[in-house]
């Protein structure tokens, strides 16, 4: 080693100023030795066996989370929310009467109902609830648009063609600097 550092002059004192950082860097991780382990505090208290020296017994990693299966596959995530929500509270106003005393509100959304054919008989079926389907006698079209009521989306999604629903985006109001 002695031999490269002295075999050019120039890069001597860079050579040595690295070999010793290095040096110093190993000699304060040795000096440093194991790091000790803090105390458990005390919810959180070893069981006896552990204590006592005992080889701990290794647990299982806890299994992954169950993810519920959608109800509605082919209506996106957060439209598919407000249905359920919508489902779950009218079924909770229905109570165990049947009658119901204070049902939600049935609110209709705007949504884009994607097909893979079988347009015309979706449309009629739209129409066939009191819904005007946007695009349906447009034959370059191969999606609606519609404003649908949240009882409805779920039998609309069981139609035959519908491949998926969902809000289509809105475009944010442009900022002009007009605002404080």
């Amino acid at each position: 080693m002695l031999a490269i550092l002295t075999a050019r002059p120039w890069p001597q004192p860079l050579l040595l100023t690295a070999l010793f950082l290095l040096l110093t860097a190993a000699a304060a991780l040795l000096a440093c030795g194991p790091v000790a382990q803090p105390a458990p505090a005390e919810g959180n208290a070893l069981p006896p066996a552990q204590q006592e020296g005992e080889a701990a017994t290794p647990t299982e990693p806890p299994p992954p989370p169950i993810v519920p299966t959608p109800t509605y596959p082919k209506i996106k995530y957060g439209l598919q929310r407000d249905v359920v929500q919508f489902e779950e509270a009218q079924a909770a106003a229905r109570g165990t009467s049947g009658q119901s005393d204070s049902a939600p509100e049935d609110t209709a959304v705007f949504v884009s109902i994607f097909l893979s054919g079988n347009k015309a008989e979706v449309a009629a079926w739209l129409r066939s609830k009191d819904i005007t389907p946007r695009g349906a006698d447009y034959p370059h079209t191969v999606n609606l648009q519609a404003v649908v009521p949240l009882s409805l989306l779920g039998e609309l999604s069981q139609q035959d063609g519908v491949t998926g629903i969902e809000r289509p985006l809105q475009p944010e109001p442009a900022n002009l600097g007009l605002e404080p």
